[in-house]
Parts: structure tokens; sequence; C-alpha cells
């Protein structure tokens, strides 16, 4: 059996180094070391202590490796960068090591020992865990001898380079998200409130908050819940308190798990009760019901720049290992944007003309003792429309003279001003001298028809306004403004026009909207707009023209293409413009224009139909908002309390689902040339 002494003499080493290459108790350079490898392996008969540490595993001397070490192999974000940065690693030659310490300090020593002891590691990327085995993490990174990149997180006293999300950013991001949509009680929970990240999260939700002027009780940000348990006491506290929020910012993925359990628990309705958005995306929350809007992080970027910094380091010591001084003045931090992924899980709030919060129709439904004392009231109604030549007008009507049918009340006559503001204040006029208990209508001109609306408010009889209410009039001169909730109508719009220009891989688009100071039209407007700019990053919005009425969209649209040719999809603020807008478009040549637009009359439904422009629809419900009007009227006959403002949720419609709309939105089959031009149509599948 030979001896130590053998091995060293047929390397040309002391015994010491023999032993420190075959134990690892020193730093012994690669040549020496492929030396005594050689000799030992020359030998027929090794020695005891070779034989011995031979039954170990045992590491090619030529072998290097990078360590990544995680905290919590649970969270996606760490799993997701676990992925990617191996297949840079060993591109990069290396062998990727992945170990997870569970936040655990016995855990983190025994690995720091196993992975760190032998010569090969060449790097670590290190993702830290919480500060209560900070010690511990500290003390094993100043003994490394290798190169160090921390991911999410500075660490007091390592001078190392760190990759941070910006999460001060994507929580602004995602507050202002909410704000946007019409939400002013947002709150905010989250975990460990000393983490950095956390409180990242938290500057950012405020500082959101601050820029729009919204101030919130200190009660609104709840910290140090981890648990499930901790989260749903923070839920219940939020939402049994006497002003509950409308929308919950979870700052972190257990957070966001906690909320959505809740939510399912408690049978909160998600988002019309409650919206949500969650910090860090994750594999399934675009299949949840409802779908999660999440603060994604770049992981491909942040992986990216974590493995260049660490093999630029690695480089740098093996070709200047004595520059240890150097090395540390090239630290660097680097900061990574974020992303907001706006998905089903926030509701536009919509709201009406003086700020109120839209309210479901819902909480107009009449009890049977309700409806027998309206039916004894021998009540009357009137109802001026603007214009009757459409559906729309038409399905309102007939919503109206349906529930007015069922309680016993009389309707005195039905106008139309054919959009004339001085013919509808005749009408109304006149309608006021019957004095009917109650009229229903929709103002031609806020300004021009407000004196007779005045008048209205000044008399016995109650108003119920439909979309707009007359300039000069106050919450208190009508009983209820009754409309579609105009946030959710334009963000529908605004994001079937997105998903449809990111599916065929069109960039420029352009909005053309009505003129007019409508409070209702511009919160759809505004809406879309909001949707593409944060949802889109990658669209151009070319330019914004403005028609003044439906017939004026022709010449409009004649001057936004001969500017700007180039325009390839464009949001119109309903069909009627649409129309006229589709017939410029057809005289220029562009019919390959892609149009997003509001409401569901024959001509457009045909077009769509046929695979013509119209790609984006979103419709009213007409028939039950006339429904919802009538019974805020006859919930104000009996002096029940009716909120100022009633939204009406709309519905989307796409070529797939036109024929079911149809039915929807009018109540009776759909033409029979939509089902033709549908089947015929090369654009979609048989059906």
């Amino acid at each position: 059996m030979s001896t130590i002494s053998d091995v060293a003499r047929l390397a040309g080493v002391s015994v010491a180094t023999v032993s420190h290459v075959v134990n690892k108790t020193r730093y012994v350079s690669p040549e020496l070391v492929k030396r005594v490898e050689d000799a030992i392996n020359s030998l027929e008969y090794p020695p005891n202590f070779v034989v011995k540490k031979s039954k170990t595993l045992q590491i090619p001397s030529d072998l290097r490796y990078i360590v990544m070490l995680t905290s919590d192999i649970q969270n996606p974000f760490q799993r997701q960068i676990i992925r990617f940065c191996e297949s840079l690693v060993e591109a990069a030659g290396f062998v990727f090591v992945s170990a997870d310490y569970h936040d655990a300090e016995e855990h983190f020593d025994l690995l720091s020992h196993l992975l760190f002891s032998s010569n090969n590691a060449a790097g670590l990327i290190f993702l830290p865990g919480p500060d209560q085995i900070e010690q511990a993490v500290s003390r094993m990174l100043k003994t490394l001898k290798i190169p160090v990149v921390c991911i999410g997180s500075h660490l007091s006293g390592l001078d190392c380079d760190i990759v941070l999300s910006d999460n001060s950013g994507g929580a602004y991001k995602a507050t202002t998200h909410l704000i946007r949509s019409g939400h002013e009680k947002i709150a905010m929970i989250c975990g460990n409130k000393l983490s950095e990240s956390n409180l990242d999260r938290i500057a950012g939700y405020r500082k959101a908050l601050k820029d729009n002027g919204i101030e919130l009780p200190e009660d609104f940000v709840l910290t140090e819940r981890v648990s499930e348990e901790q989260v749903f006491a923070a839920m219940r506290q939020l939402m049994t308190a006497p002003n509950p929020p409308t929308a919950v910012f979870a700052a972190n993925y257990l957070t966001i798990l906690s909320v959505i359990k809740y939510i399912n628990a408690n049978n909160i309705s998600c988002p019309q009760e409650l919206s949500v958005v969650g910090f860090n995306d994750f594999d399934w929350a675009p299949f949840l019901n409802p779908p999660i809007t999440t603060v994604a992080q770049d992981i491909a970027r942040i992986g990216e720049l974590a493995v260049q910094s660490l093999l630029e380091q690695i480089e740098l010591e093996a070709a200047e290992p004595n520059e240890s001084s150097k090395k540390k003045s090239i630290r660097r931090t680097e900061i990574v944007p974020t992303e907001l992924r706006v998905r089903n899980s926030t509701y536009g709030i919509g709201r009406g003309p003086f700020g109120e919060k839209a309210v479901s129709p819902d909480v107009l439904l009449l009890s049977d003792a309700d409806k027998k004392v309206i039916q004894s009231g021998h009540y009357k109604a009137a109802i001026a429309f603007h214009y009757t030549g459409k559906a729309w007008m038409r399905l309102h009507e007939q919503g109206i003279k349906d529930i007015f049918s069922s309680l016993g009340i009389s309707i005195l006559a039905v106008t139309d001003a054919h959009f004339d503001p001085e013919m509808q204040s005749k009408q109304l006029e006149s309608l006021l001298s019957f004095e009917p208990d109650v009229i229903i209508t929709l103002p031609t001109d806020n300004i021009k028809t407000a004196p007779v609306f005045k008048k209205i408010a000044q008399s016995k009889t109650k108003l119920v306004l439909i979309t707009n209410v007359p300039s000069g009039l106050t919450i208190d001169d009508y009983v209820t403004c009754v409309s579609v909730n105009e946030r959710s109508y334009g963000r529908s719009i605004g994001r079937g026009l997105g998903d449809y220009m990111r599916h065929h891989n069109k960039r420029k688009i352009a909005f053309l909207k009505h003129g007019a100071d409508f409070y209702a039209t511009n919160q759809r407007d505004k809406a879309a707009e909001q949707i593409l700019v944060e949802e889109y990053p990658e669209l151009q919005i070319v330019a914004s023209y403005y028609f003044s009425n439906e017939e004026n969209a022709y010449d409009r649209t004649l001057e936004l293409f001969g500017k700007y040719p180039e325009i390839e999809g464009l949001y119109i603020s309903w069909e009627g413009p649409a129309m006229m807008a589709m017939s410029a478009l057809t005289e220029l040549g562009h019919t390959d224009i892609a149009i997003a637009t509001a409401d569901l009359e024959y001509p457009v439904a045909l077009n769509m139909a046929k695979g013509g422009m119209v790609k984006v629809l979103s419709a009213q419900t007409p028939y039950e908002q006339g429904q919802a009007m009538a019974l805020a009227a006859a919930n104000a006959l009996i002096n029940k309390p009716v909120p100022s403002f009633i939204g009406v949720e709309p519905i989307v419609i796409t070529p797939e689902n036109l024929l079911k709309s149809w039915q929807k939105v009018f109540h009776e089959r759909s033409p029979a040339q939509l089902s033709e031009a549908i089947s015929e149509n090369p654009q979609l599948p048989t059906l």
C-alpha cells in the first residue's frame, strides 16, 4: 500500500500540499492539483486516506460551478429566476447548482459549508430572504473569496453588485391604474414592513395617492400579514369597516393568494365589489376567475444582468486576482423596470357628473308590498327622447314601458326631438303642462336645454335622466341619472383594440372622439385610452381628432388619414360616426383599418360579420337600462332612496359571439343576413 509520501514524491510536491489537495483544506493552484491527482491515479494501490476519501463525492479539478442560493423556492419569482439563470450559466460553460435554505439559519449554514468548501465554486447569485437571518448571511458572505451578485435587495455591509426590480415604480403603476379606473379607497396589504422591497412598494403606493390628491387613513395600509390567517384578519378588518375599500393592492405573492382565497370564501364579487392587483406575476394568474391584474417583474432582464455581472467579475478575477480594491470600485446597482399586466380583476368604477360612484341597478328591486303601493297610486309618466330613430332608443322605451305596465303606471306621451334642443325644450314644456308624476328624458344639449330642465326641477314632477345631466342642475334636482358604466365601456373597447393590434403585429393607432363636453362619452374615451397606454406599451398613438356631430366624422377622417396615412387602428366614440368614418376610409382605399367602437346596430354588426373594418364592439344593454330607469322612477314615487347615478354593465362583442350578443342586446333572434355573413367569413372557423 502506497503512502502519502509516495504521492508527494511522484507529484514533486510536499506532503502538506498532497493533504490540502485531498482534503480541500486550502487553495492549491490548478496545476499542482492536477499533478497530485495524476500521481494518485498512477498508483496501483492508492494510500488508505485516498481510498477513504474516494468513497465520498470528488469534484474534478477542472469542473467550475456557479451557485444560486434562494430563500423561498415556492415563490414563483425565485423559481423563474432559477430557470432563466440556469440556461445562461450553462451557456457560459459553468455547471449551475441551485439550493434553497428555506429562510432557516441552520439550512443556510449547512448549504454554505457544502457548496463553498470546494475551490471549484466560481461565483454566487444570491436571493436573500427575511432579515431574521441577516447575521448568518453576512457572516458567510464575508468569508467568501468568490464574486457575489445579489438579486432583490441590498445586504448591509456586503460589497457586491445588486440587481433590483423597480418596486416603488411598480407599486406606483398599480395604484395609479386603480385611481384612473375610478377607485379612491385603495387598501394595501403586505408582509414584513421592514423588508426593502415592501418599504419601496409602500412608498410607491403612497406617492401615487399623494400625486392624485387622495388621502387615506393609516389603517388602510396593513403590514406584517404573512400567513393566510393574518391576511384573512386584515381582509375582515377592511371589509367590515364602515367605509370599506373598493380595491386592494396585495404587495406580495403569498398575500395575493390569501386575498383571492378570502374573496372566494366570503362570496365577494371580484371585481364588481372589490378590485384586486397583486405584485409579482405568476403562471396561472391569467387562468383564475377572474384573471388577476399583476405587476410583473422582468425576469429575463434581471437574470441577464445578474449572470452578466457575475461572469464579468469571474473574468476580472481570473485576469487580475490581486486587484481586489479595483474590483470593489466597480460595484453597481441595476434597477429593472416592471410591467403592469391588466386583467379582469380590476374594475372601472363609473362616475356620475358629480363624481359619485356608479351603483348597480340591483339596488332598485321592489318588494311585493312596494309594488302594491305603486299600483294603487295611479301614477302618470312621460318620456322625452333626443331621437328615436335607432334600436338603442326603441329598446330603452320598451324596457321602460314593460316595467311601468307591470306597476300600473300610465305613459302620457313619448316624444322625439330629432336632436333639436329648441324642439326638445318645447316638447318638455308641453309635457310639463300635463303635470306627470315623472319624466324620463335624455337631453339633446346640456346647455341649450338647461332652462327647461331647471323648470322641471322646480316643479312637483320627478326627473329621471338618461346618460347626461343638463348644465346648472345639482344632484338634488333629479332622482337619478342612468347610463352604461362608461369606464367599463371604454376599457372593453380599448382592450379589444389592443388585443387585435398585438395579435396582428400592428402598432399605430388613432382616436376619433366626440368634441362635445359630455361627461359620459368623455369617461368612455379616457378609459379606452388608459387601457391602451397601460396594457399595450408597444402601440403608438399617432393622433387624436374630434368631430362635432356624426356627419362631421366623415370629413375629420379624411383629414386624419390625409395627414397620417400610416394609421392601422382607429378608436371611434360610437357606431354612428364609425359608419361615417368607414365611408371616408373606403373612399381613400384604406379598407384594411381595424376599427373599435361602441353600440350594436345592424350596419356595424353586418360589417363585423363580413370581416370588414369593424373588429371590436362593446354594447350597452338598452332594454335593461330602460328597466333600470323605470324602477328608479317607481322607487322615487314612493319616496324610497335612489342612488344619484346608476351604471349598467356593457357586453363585449367579437365576431365569434356576435349572434349570441345580438340576442342578448335586442331580445330577439339575430337577422338571417348576419348568420349568412358569418358562415361565409373566411376569417372565422366554420360554424
